[in-house]
């Protein structure tokens, strides 16, 4: 590989100057991930659609919202509240809203990318305008880059002089390609940002949506890599940025609210398959907390809404 293809962050030791927010954004930028997940092949039940998001610009905290909606659906339908709910949360934290949203969207194929940009953007922005009415800051309008964030592709990259064992075939981590082999019609990169030194490392592929916050692409290649160092499950960087990677993990834990319904267990076998959402949401063993008297549409108990439970 060339070297300009090549950039390595150091991001630990004493000379690296500390910046706020430390991974590189603008400031007063809430980060946001976003995913849905769907029943097996052949099953009725509903899909589950999850958000998190960033409670303060300087913490790693990602709290949560999640919805049911229509089987099979990979768009979005309630992003607009998921979205105000977050930014209630930042409200409460901080005491004012973000300039800015960083948006990573996770699960969504290359003839989706039109799916994000003329349905779900219109969202976020429609759930920032929601709650400056709310808290009565008129015409609230943030500015957004979304970035759809890849990972069931086939391409891989390798160092020039492969050794002929299996240690070192993989490139350092720190990796990025935004020329000659991507797709020319629209932004986007592969960041490598995990250490794979055995087998074949695959690398996330970001494509740009939306720029609002007028990035330059090396800096937004900068800030989704330092992105992918703040996970709390691993002592080393992710293989694609901590907010996806959390909406991922998100959407596994609320398939667990749904195992019943998935799986026909008893008293789910009989369900319909043209069973209203309303039904699914007001069922007290699957998604309905009992604690959740205060119109919550959370699934979960009241008390996890401030913590990161689903990691």
């Amino acid at each position: 590989m060339d070297s300009s293809m090549k950039i390595n962050y150091k991001l630990r030791g004493t000379n690296h100057k500390l910046e706020f927010p430390w991974y590189g954004a603008n400031a007063t930028t809430m980060v946001v991930g976003a995913d849905v997940t769907h029943s097996a092949k052949g099953s009725n039940a509903p899909s589950v659609a999850g958000v998190v998001a960033t409670c303060d610009e300087y913490d790693g905290r990602y709290l949560a919202s999640a919805r049911i909606q229509t089987c099979k659906t990979e768009y979005i339908e309630d992003l607009e509240g998921m979205i105000e709910e977050r930014l209630e949360v930042f409200f409460a934290h901080n005491g004012k809203l973000p300039n800015e949203i960083l948006f990573y969207r996770d699960g969504v194929s290359e003839s989706q990318y039109g799916m994000v940009y003329l349905d779900e953007l219109p969202k976020v922005k429609a759930g920032c305008l929601a709650i400056g009415e709310k808290r009565q800051i008129p015409g609230y309008d943030p500015k957004i880059t979304m970035l759809v964030v890849g990972k069931r592709h086939h391409t891989r990259f390798y160092p020039k002089d492969s050794p002929k064992d299996k240690v070192g075939k993989n490139l350092n981590p720190g990796l990025v390609i935004d020329h000659t082999i991507v797709t020319p019609q629209y932004d986007n990169f592969y960041l490598q940002s995990h250490d794979s030194p055995e087998g074949t490392a695959r690398s996330g592929h970001y494509v740009v949506i939306s720029n609002d916050s007028g990035y330059t692409p090396e800096k937004l290649q900068e800030v989704t890599y330092r992105l992918c160092f703040t996970g709390s499950r691993a002592p080393t960087s992710l293989s694609i940025c901590t907010p996806a990677r959390y909406a991922d993990l998100l959407c596994d834990r609320l398939r667990a609210y749904l195992r019943p319904i998935f799986e026909r267990k008893e008293g789910f076998k009989d369900f319909p398959p043209d069973r209203p959402l309303d039904e699914y949401r007001a069922c007290s063993t699957t998604w309905t907390s009992a604690s959740n008297d205060n119109g919550s549409k959370l699934p979960w108990h009241g008390k996890l809404e401030d913590s990161m439970f689903y990691l």
